[in-house]
């Protein structure tokens, strides 16, 4: 059996993902696409479409949380960090990036909830089997109580039907059940102990997108997941930084991909080709790039 090593898997599920974007840029023959991969504890349980810029409002609507446009005035801090323009958030709406966020923050929202509903099934099973414990113990102790009562005379006493021993042993059974339930809802909450975001593409982020993915990370951990570690990076293909202007009336200049600390790592599949691509670790929000 092969061991299981977190790098390895998270290797493979990145080079997955740039085959999906390679094969939808061929069949298009164009675009800049991206999609978003979740891993629970380093294993991979979910994956986005790739998605373009033009995707958008037809796959997530709009609704868009993380538009930057309009910030929310029931948020911890302002949505949007005080760096980012309104006219960079805007001209940056219709980026393959939001739809991803959007799409993952969606699966993240729907799992967690249904968590939530399979925790309390937990719980009210549990206290079906305690209730259950309790009433049957219940009524063996009140008939013992009434044999007791119950004139001895003429005749012995019937068996006893509770005593201390089966008090004990009733205990006893009793403490392991609490100890076992008490150990799986430890674990249910526990999951997952780490969640990791790779927001893959062909292209690296927009100033407005590596702010987006700075708030994404921010409600990831403050909202979802606050007792897990939370990592989110991005992975792109193409240069590492490349300046470049937005917008067709209204111009803007924006920088895709990071400067620094992007690492170049390789990533291949048995039988195809190798993928170079950019990794960044998306760092804390609100922080200036």
């Amino acid at each position: 059996m092969i061991p299981f090593i977190p790098a390895l898997n998270e290797n493979r599920v990145i080079a997955e993902s740039l085959r999906g974007i390679d094969q939808r840029i061929k069949a298009e023959n164009k675009g800049v696409f991206s999609e978003a991969v979740i891993l629970f504890d380093h294993v991979p349980v979910h994956r986005t479409l790739p998605y373009s810029g033009y995707d958008g409002y037809a796959v997530a609507g709009r609704s868009l949380r993380f538009a930057l446009t309009d910030p929310r005035p029931d948020a911890r801090e302002p949505r949007r960090p005080y760096y980012v323009s309104d006219k960079e958030a805007n001209v940056s709406l219709a980026d393959s990036e939001v739809v991803s966020l959007e799409q993952a923050w969606r699966w993240l929202t729907d799992w967690k909830q249904s968590k939530a509903l399979l925790r309390e099934q937990i719980v009210q099973r549990h206290q079906v089997w305690r209730n259950s414990r309790e009433a049957a113990a219940s009524d063996l102790r009140a008939r013992e109580y009434e044999r007791v009562r119950s004139d001895p005379d003429p005749l012995p006493l019937p068996p006893q039907i509770w005593g201390p021993e089966q008090e004990r042993a009733w205990q006893a059974d009793t403490d392991r059940g609490e100890v076992a339930a008490y150990q799986e809802l430890q674990a249910w909450d526990g999951y997952p102990r780490s969640v990791t975001v790779f927001l893959v593409g062909n292209i690296g982020p927009c100033d407005g997108c590596k702010a987006r993915l700075k708030v994404f990370l921010y409600e990831l951990s403050a909202e979802l997941f606050p007792k897990a570690l939370v990592m989110v990076k991005a992975v792109y293909t193409g240069d590492q930084c490349k300046r470049g202007v937005r917008g067709t009336t209204d111009r803007l200049e924006t920088e895709y991909g990071y400067p620094d600390r992007a690492e170049q790592q390789e990533f291949r599949l048995d039988g195809e080709p190798l993928r170079r691509a950019w990794v960044r670790l998306v760092t804390a929000w609100p922080v200036r790039q």
